[in-house]
């Protein structure tokens, strides 16, 4: 791995853990200091919001540790406690996003991020499971895309809003965005390894 290579991928481990730490802060502090934007929704529905919070940040934590290759012991304990953080972070997101500031079209990029992240998880277990561990690296890889999604929302966010951007109108095309190209990213990184995988074993 050359020298540039090396620190962007610190970099984005390190945007992940830091969100995800945040994000716990944030979400298991008293409610009267969450975002006026989400607050009542947040209050409203805090053992949901909560839970979704602890899961999603379980998966951004524990994401960048899946990614070596080995196979002991540790890996699958990490990898376990990995699609559990998914599959909570998903599932309880799944009816937060019926109910997401900025009407349809935010509702709609959550829900839309909700399935596949539910799909990638169960995946990503399934191949696990059947000891295609090549394919199951490519189906982290997706899953942990669509996570990183809560950070690149949060860049998004801060850089529209210091721009000048009122939040009610950024954040439905925040929404897409964060998500979106993180999953091309991750794409395209299956792409340069798809050379080691048999491509009519990925269908």
């Amino acid at each position: 791995m050359t020298g540039r290579r090396q620190l962007l991928v610190g970099l984005l481990w390190l945007a992940a853990f830091s969100t995800a730490l945040g994000s716990l802060l944030y979400i298991l502090g008293p409610p009267e200091k969450f975002s006026l934007p989400f607050r009542q929704k947040y209050v409203d529905h805090l053992w949901l919001v909560r839970t979704h919070g602890i899961g999603a940040s379980l998966t951004l934590l524990l994401g960048p540790l899946q990614f070596s290759r080995r196979r002991n012991l540790s890996h699958r304990i990490v990898g376990y406690g990995y699609l559990a953080g998914s599959l909570i972070g998903a599932l309880t997101a799944l009816p937060m996003s019926l109910m997401a500031v900025g009407g349809p079209g935010s509702q709609l990029g959550f829900l839309i991020m909700s399935l596949l992240w539910i799909v990638t998880a169960v995946k990503a277990f399934q191949t696990a499971r059947s000891k295609l561990f090549e394919q199951h690296r490519i189906w982290v890889i997706r899953s942990f895309s669509l996570a990183f999604g809560a950070v690149a929302l949060r860049f998004y966010l801060f850089c529209a809003e210091a721009a000048g951007g009122e939040f009610y109108s950024v954040y439905p095309t925040s929404v897409w965005i964060s998500w979106l190209p993180c999953l091309v990213a991750g794409e395209f990184t299956i792409q340069k390894i798809s050379s080691k995988v048999d491509v009519g074993e990925l269908s």
